[in-house]
């Protein structure tokens, strides 16, 4: 098993190839490289010219794009993997992309790349995985298909594949167990109020609370209607007479209290109640 051809490099000694069909993106990533101080940038347009110009002269490094015209950079990749075209299926290769969707990183890096990077990629972003690559002491294997690919890759791809499912799974089980939740305490709330335990729209108070209150719903006297006292109710009379008029012959003789008579209880015990009682 052998280290990758940058392997123990500085980054002086890099002799990098970009092979990119976009003539604005070969200048950002020629620019970024030749800041970097390397020794040598190579651009190529198409598969074939870098290929050709590679095998004359072997690179440390490759840059690709991941879809190209007429040869993509995944068959880029297989091409420079196979065994036979040794010391170039050494050379450790970085795709920038555009499209860096999970499904094409993990066939990227199963198939023998070293990192994606998705553009717009920064100049810190690429130094970083340079200088990291410089020291991947991870070897290159010649599995049974006869290409080369990093030892290990494989379990690694798959302990991933692993966690991300079962992040997934624990994820939907959590929303599940949220709306299931949630439609328990719709339903609870709904037999509560069938019941009769809460009155929607009534804003219930402590007993005693504030200067007048009563048990009944909080619901204070009005200052000029008194308190029923029919049969020992002692309610509030808050409502007027013109929503329930007194019935003939309800109001006892003598009545008068210097309150007025056009009061009626609020709970409503009866019809016609006249305060009695000062609040």
């Amino acid at each position: 098993m052998k280290h990758h051809a940058a392997f123990g490099l500085s980054m002086e000694d890099i002799d990098a190839v970009v092979v990119e069909d976009s003539k604005p993106m070969q200048t950002i990533l020629r620019s970024i490289l030749l800041s970097f101080k390397v020794a040598r940038v190579r651009v190529f347009d198409s598969v074939d010219d870098a290929l050709e110009a590679s095998l004359a002269e072997p690179p440390n490094v490759i840059l690709t794009d991941w879809r190209m015209e007429p040869t993509s950079g995944y068959q880029f990749l297989r091409l420079v993997r196979h065994r036979h075209m040794e010391p170039l299926c050494f050379v450790p290769i970085l795709f920038v992309t555009a499209h860096g969707t999970r499904p094409l990183v993990d066939k990227a890096l199963r198939a023998g790349a070293h990192h994606v990077l998705v553009k717009p990629v920064s100049p810190s972003t690429l130094y970083k995985r340079l200088r990291w690559l410089l020291t991947d002491d991870r070897p290159m294997t010649l599995e049974h298909s006869g290409f080369y690919n990093i030892y290990g890759i494989h379990k690694t791809m798959d302990e991933q594949a692993g966690k991300m499912q079962s992040l997934a799974g624990a994820r939907l089980y959590h929303r599940v167990a949220t709306q299931k939740a949630r439609r328990s305490g719709r339903r609870r709330r709904s037999r509560i109020r069938k019941k009769g335990r809460v009155r929607p729209g009534l804003r219930r108070r402590e007993e005693g609370r504030g200067e007048g209150a009563t048990a009944f719903g909080g619901r204070q006297a009005h200052p000029q209607r008194g308190i029923c006292d029919r049969q020992g109710c002692q309610t509030p009379l808050t409502r007027p007479a013109a929503e329930r008029p007194p019935s003939p012959g309800s109001l006892p003789a003598g009545a008068a209290t210097g309150f007025p008579v056009n009061s009626v209880c609020l709970r409503r015990c009866g019809t016609g109640h006249m305060p009695l009682l000062p609040p």
